[in-house]
């Protein structure tokens, strides 16, 4: 290699160095921060107080600016940089030298003398491994396949943050809902007492039933008052859901969830197989753990390297050269039985990876099985509660007007309004959870 081609790639080694320690200062000091990296506040994410956003408005401003999306995306990149570290096992590492000595040149039997004379050195190195018997390959894989699980895990990620994001809006609006029917009873049992009152003052009514009427009213401010902390905490959990620390007072659409195909549990259970990353991480764990099976034996065998060194040496121009190359194979003869013990770690490696995967296979059926049956309960029971629901409006009805006209009493009637109100809260409960469990269902299956 020319003098000017060897200055040259070394140079273009320390403009990639210096950038690299840049970059890296840069991060240090807090520029070009990424989504994630800091918690995003409500302007940056583009939430007006006035506005109304969609459930898939809200999913994206989530992917972009949760912590833990950042965190997995850097621990993917983390893996592909060691696929990268492992492949530069196979490029030839070079190495160069220079230096300048002054020291005094005293023999025992003769004067001594301060006289210091100068000495130039230099060298250049080179070191490339020929062959491992399948030690870097067997890493390589491992390392691909740890990249295959960072990026499954990434997916898993993704899933859990639409997913917590999901069950906290729509109890959100489960809270807005149960709000309502609040407020509206208790403008019932207000209405309640102002109609007691002007009965107890035309003759037909007794005290007891303004005392009964604003005992009821009282109560029904008390859920009101629990039902409005109710929905400002599920707002809060929604805000956390999105990544942020503060709470702003937008509002959501009535988004509905995508309908999952309502399938049987087998059939769940291949759609889970194909699609879910949870699976396809403790599979690439599995084959990483095989991979390691056939490092630890490849270890056993010794290293073949071929290395090469030009150096030049002197104390006056022109320098004195040298080369020199060699072959080198190296070969533990006895480690203590360490190697062969590694062989039988990797293998218990390996049977745990494998429990995991059939462990968590199992732990999935039995999720999307309980998934599947409050899907089915929710469904019912959103029938039911319907019914119900019109049932008890029928019999208000009826009972204020019997109320009106003395053949009810305030027991009665507030037993009325206390089943209507029941018989609402349960439509909007178990509407809500039959779309969490479609929620669920979609996470289970993979599905976004």
């Amino acid at each position: 290699m020319s003098p000017s081609r060897h200055a040259s790639l070394v140079i273009i080694a320390l403009f990639y160095g210096c950038r690299s320690v840049e970059d890296a200062r840069r991060v240090q000091h807090g520029e070009n921060m990424l989504p994630g990296e800091t918690t995003v506040t409500a302007t940056q994410a583009g939430l007006e107080r006035a506005s109304t956003n969609t459930l898939s408005a809200l999913e994206t401003l989530a992917l972009r600016y949760h912590p833990s999306i950042l965190q997995s995306l850097q621990a993917a990149e983390a893996a592909r940089l060691q696929c990268r570290l492992t492949r530069a096992g196979r490029l030839p590492q070079i190495t160069a030298s220079g230096g300048y000595s002054r020291s005094t040149q005293n023999t025992r039997g003769t004067p001594s003398s301060g006289r210091m004379q100068g000495s130039w050195s230099g060298g250049v190195g080179i070191d490339l491994l020929l062959h491992d018997f399948g030690k870097l390959k067997a890493q390589a894989r491992q390392d691909s396949e740890n990249l295959i699980a960072a990026e499954e895990q990434l997916r898993e990620t993704e899933l859990e943050v639409i997913y917590n994001l999901r069950v906290a809006f729509y109890e959100r609006h489960r809270a807005a809902h149960l709000l309502r029917v609040a407020l509206h009873t208790e403008e019932q049992y207000a209405q309640h007492l102002e109609e007691a009152r002007v009965m107890v003052e035309v003759g037909t009514r007794r005290q007891y039933d303004v005392t009964k009427a604003g005992v009821d009213l009282g109560n029904a401010r008390l859920e009101t008052i629990a039902a409005s902390n109710s929905l400002a905490v599920s707002h809060a959990r929604l805000n956390r859901a999105l990544g942020l620390a503060e709470n702003p007072a937008y509002e959501v659409a009535d988004d509905i969830t995508p309908q999952a195909a309502v399938k049987d549990s087998d059939a769940l259970m291949a759609e889970a197989r194909a699609n879910t990353p949870a699976l396809a991480v403790l599979q690439a764990r599995e084959r990483a753990a095989s991979a390691y099976v056939d490092q630890t034996i490849a270890d056993l065998y010794p290293d073949l390297s071929l290395g090469a060194n030009a150096d030049i040496s002197g104390r006056n121009f022109p320098l004195v050269w040298n080369f020199s190359w060699a072959m080198r194979a190296a070969q533990s003869v006895f480690d203590g039985h360490r190697r062969t013990t590694l062989i039988r770690e990797a293998v218990t490696r390996l049977r745990t990876a494998r429990a995991n995967l059939a462990s968590a296979e199992q732990s999935l059926y039995l999720d999307i099985l309980t998934a599947r049956a409050q899907l089915d309960t929710a469904r019912q029971r959103s029938e039911v509660a319907r019914m119900v629901e019109r049932q008890a409006a029928e019999n208000v009805d009826v009972v204020n007007e019997q109320y009106r006209v003395g053949l009810s009493s305030a027991i009665e009637r507030t037993d009325a309004q206390v089943a209507m109100t029941k018989a609402q809260s349960d439509v909007i409960r178990a509407r809500y959870d039959e779309r969490i469990a479609r929620a669920s269902l979609l996470r289970l299956t993979g599905a976004l």
